[in-house]
């Protein structure tokens, strides 16, 4: 998953990816700013990605972002705000 606000004015300055999808699992890559994860961040489930206990925000009961094609967008749970109309990441 690459981070949908490279080269964007106050957007992360990686072209390289952030996090790892491992069959239902999302996993922080070694160039994730805050380093590789051993263990999930998120879960997908039914094309909505959740977090898990392991992520610094803990399990939560709604999706923060939804898969739509080769994009992930927000939705109006996450906690970095939503925009239907821009992804936050890509999938490659």
């Amino acid at each position: 998953m690459y981070s949908a606000a490279y080269g964007h004015a106050g957007g992360v300055h990686s072209m390289k990816p952030q996090y790892e999808v491992r069959g239902d699992a999302i996993y922080r890559t070694s160039y994730h700013p805050e380093g590789h994860g051993a263990t999930p961040d998120f879960k997908i489930r039914d094309g909505k990605v959740y977090t898990t206990a392991y992520h610094a925000a803990g399990a939560q009961a709604v999706p923060w972002f939804q898969i739509k094609g080769n994009e992930i967008h927000t939705t109006i749970h996450n906690p970095s705000g939503h925009n239907p109309t821009l992804p936050a990441f890509h999938l490659r």
